[in-house]
């Protein structure tokens, strides 16, 4: 019986995100190789990537702003497919929303 070929190398952007980081787990666990985009590598949150059944055989990490091409490229040669789940948004600019509605509460509470 022959075997199936391989199945192909897919991007992810934001890998170390909360949906995107779920999609990595999906995709290497049915046998995709997948090059994840992350805004650092070395930010401890990341690591779970690198635990993921399959990371050590299909997974690539990569640093790439989703607001400068020249980084993400690296991340697509050879993807066959891209999931961007990824936000340009810098975390610094990120509003939290719970903090905004303790910040102001007025307007929510009448």
């Amino acid at each position: 019986m022959a075997s199936s070929p391989p199945l192909p190398r897919v991007c992810v952007t934001g890998g170390g995100g909360y949906i995107a980081s779920w999609l990595v787990k999906l995709l290497l666990s049915r046998g995709y190789a997948v090059n994840a985009t992350v805004r650092d590598p070395r930010d401890p949150k990341n690591a779970c990537l690198e635990q993921l059944d399959g990371a050590r055989e299909n997974l690539r990490v990569f640093k790439a702003d989703m607001l400068d091409y020249g980084a993400v490229t690296p991340a697509l040669a050879g993807c066959e497919g891209v999931f961007h789940i990824a936000t340009p948004v810098p975390e610094q600019e990120m509003v939290d929303p719970e903090a905004s509605v303790h910040l102001s509460p007025g307007p929510a509470c009448q």
